[in-house]
């Protein structure tokens, strides 16, 4: 019995090696039916035990039952994994190595520096780390980065820098090879408003009970509670950790990221010179709410691989009010955060274009990442040893995944900082 699922994977193998799709798929349904029906064998007898003094022989039967399913369920992955068109991309760019990521707070920008992280590591590149040991995941920020607060480059130049910074471009150029390329993330800005709203802890600093309506609350009297949190009141310093004196966590946040003084708040004119700025220093400007279609757009702008924009979501939180779209909420918000939605709107606007301008090519391109990352989930999430791989296509190379690939693409920031690029850095970590 134990004999035919090694005999079944060595025949898919041969065939998978040597025959088409097709005629492999008829393998896997010759394969597939030992399976169900080993399966099934293993229910019936499982069912036949006795229960008196039988447990532990039922425990052994379902665990065999759910490795024969996990098996047969990859098995079909690796005989028929996707109905992607086979041929290999045509380069007429070249691969972008040399990248800064600001790193918007509440954006989606977890998932994207996890993202960057395993980007550098398989390729051995060298990042502008934080100086400190455990738990120093900052390049400067809130204020524009300095050379005393990053460790010197071992290689004698740098290629990555995607931790907390605020973006500035003459300090950065200092730092950075010439041709380093800019991008960031933004997100809806009542979206990314109620997300830092609850991860900066504004109901506790405020005194407003979580069992209340805190948004209505907190918009009844909004200019006063942000003086409030602001704050260098003691009491409020105690909880309101690694936010400085000054710093605003509900108004214009994406935009201070991004370098915007808080004086220049209602200032229109600054505002939309700010704007062509960023849009003429950055290469590609992301939008959460359009996460994978702005994945690709960066594959193509950085001249990259599938492989390398597979990710794992990171920091996604629930918490009572999240769905709350209340409309008088978010005009209201609007009027506290006119630079985010100004960034916000323009961005999302040129994102739409980029696709527009994409046509057929673009969409066949997205579904064809889409299947590969769905995939690719169920894999890492499985327990399967079998590396995993995806034909090359019009637009990547062959994809492969390992167990080394899923042990890298769901760690966070703190994680691949503090356990991988530090230890590297240190030579504790070949």
């Amino acid at each position: 019995m134990s004999g035919r699922p090694a005999v079944c994977g060595f025949r898919l193998l041969l065939l998978g090696l040597g025959t088409s799709v097709s005629i492999t798929c008829l393998a896997l349904t010759y394969c597939v039916g030992h399976l169900d029906r080993q399966t099934n064998e293993d229910k019936n007898v499982a069912e036949k035990v006795q229960v008196d003094g039988e447990e532990s022989k039922i425990r052994q039967l379902h665990v065999k039952i759910q490795e024969l399913e996990e098996q047969l369920s990859m098995e079909r992955l690796r005989a028929c994994p996707l109905d992607l068109p086979q041929t290999r991309p045509v380069r007429t760019c070249a691969e972008k190595t040399n990248f800064v990521f600001i790193k918007t707070h509440k954006s989606g920008s977890e998932t994207m520096t996890s993202l960057f992280h395993r980007y550098g590591d398989e390729r051995m590149l060298e990042f502008v780390l934080p100086r400190g040991d455990v738990n120093d995941w900052y390049l400067g920020w809130p204020i524009p980065i300095t050379k005393d607060i990053y460790r010197p480059a071992k290689s004698g130049t740098f290629n990555i820098m995607c931790e907390h910074t605020i973006f500035n471009k003459p300090a950065m150029s200092k730092i950075m090879p010439k041709d380093t390329v800019y991008v960031t993330i933004l997100r809806e800005p009542f979206e990314q408003f109620k997300s830092s709203f609850k991860y900066h802890l504004l109901p506790k600093i405020l005194g407003i009970p979580e069992n209340s309506d805190v948004l209505q609350e907190f918009f009844r009297q909004p200019e006063t509670y942000d003086d409030i949190y602001t704050s260098g009141a003691e009491e409020v310093r105690k909880v309101r950790t690694g936010i400085p004196d000054g710093i605003s966590v509900t108004r214009n946040f994406m935009a201070h990221d991004l370098g915007y003084p808080r004086e220049q708040w209602e200032n229109s004119t600054y505002m939309e010179d700010f704007i062509k700025y960023i849009d003429e220093e950055f290469i590609f400007v992301m939008i959460l709410e359009h996460f994978e279609e702005s994945l690709v757009l960066l594959k193509r702008s950085m001249c990259w691989e599938f492989q390398d924009i597979i990710y794992y979501p990171s920091n996604v939180a629930v918490y009572p009010y999240k769905m709350d779209r209340r409309q008088n909420l978010i005009d209201a918000h609007k009027k506290l955060s006119k630079v985010d939605y100004a960034l916000y709107q323009y961005f999302n606007k040129t994102l739409w274009e980029r696709i527009e301008e994409g046509g057929q090519d673009f969409k066949e391109e997205l579904e064809a990442f889409r299947k590969i990352q769905r995939v690719t989930t169920r894999y890492c999430e499985s327990k399967s040893t079998t590396p995993l791989s995806f034909p090359s296509t019009k637009w990547s190379m062959e994809v492969r995944i390992t167990r080394h690939f899923c042990s890298r693409y769901g760690m966070d920031t703190g994680r691949y900082l503090d356990h991988v690029l530090k230890k590297r850095y240190d030579g504790l970590l070949t």
